[in-house]
């Protein structure tokens, strides 16, 4: 991995902002937005929202999150970027039986939570139920491992058996057969005609883009980590405002040539 801000770094990003029709894509928590105690504080700084519209102003632009589309959505309003939730199930003009079959694992599975509720609650784990996926925060746990341990179990009684995605300090369960951000990734860049697109994100939920084999695709992981399959990194995610200032301004730099 190389760090993106370097010079060779730099170069291959004024590659992708002088195409017309790049899309440039960031993960929201821990990418966009620093990662927080309270999911529900998580907000973009001042800073970030205006580096992002400018951004999103000049050149196709997309949160692709594991948020609900309906949480996410207030939290970047304003900027004209195309949002996708649900680990890209969300937003993507996704088939009503899609929809109609993950919204139903999920109901089904969330009977099946309920009896598991009282050791969930135990352990510090709280249970997201996010329409199409289930998501399980155990960020205020007072033990890490048993709370994994509790969720695992937990995951293992589900049925039809959910694809489990890491996160920080969750665990993502999510109906087989639906999409994932590496899919969402290509489904929008289908529909956008992109012919080269940046992606951004910082955790297990984003190396289904990473590890795409498409040479179009550009990836950032933020944080350095030996066995990403992202091409470059961003030392910390305090750095993303320097990023998108500069994919700002390469593309004003293109767009005034």
């Amino acid at each position: 991995m190389q760090d993106v801000l370097r010079a060779p770094g730099k170069r291959v990003l004024d590659r992708i902002a002088e195409q017309t029709t790049a899309l440039f894509a960031f993960d929201f928590d821990g990418t966009l937005a620093r990662i927080v105690q309270d999911r529900h504080a998580a907000v973009l700084t001042q800073p970030i929202r205006e580096a992002l519209h400018a951004l999103a102003v000049k050149a196709p632009t997309a949160v692709i999150s594991g948020r609900a589309l309906l949480d996410l959505q207030p939290r970047v309003d304003g900027i004209p970027a195309h949002l996708v939730g649900n680990h890209g199930l969300e937003g993507l003009h996704t088939s009503e039986r899609v929809m109609h079959q993950a919204r139903d694992c999920c109901r089904a599975w969330l009977n099946t939570v309920q009896k598991e509720q009282q050791h969930l609650t135990k352990v510090g784990v709280v249970v997201e139920d996010k329409t199409y996926s289930l998501t399980f925060h155990y960020r205020q746990a007072s033990s890490s491992q048993e709370a994994r341990e509790v969720i695992f179990h937990t995951a293992a009684l589900l049925s039809p058996a959910p694809r489990l995605v890491m996160g920080k300090a969750v665990v993502n369960t999510i109906p087989p057969g639906s999409l994932h951000k590496g899919s969402a990734m290509l489904e929008l860049m289908h529909q956008l005609q992109s012919s080269a697109a940046l992606y951004v994100g910082d955790d297990d939920t984003d190396e289904d883009v990473f590890s795409l084999p498409d040479e179009r695709i550009v990836t950032v992981r933020i944080g350095k980590k030996a066995t990403s399959a992202a091409q470059y990194y961003l030392g910390r995610q305090s750095q993303i405002g320097r990023l998108l200032e500069y994919l700002a301004e390469a593309r004003g730099r293109i767009s005034v040539s």
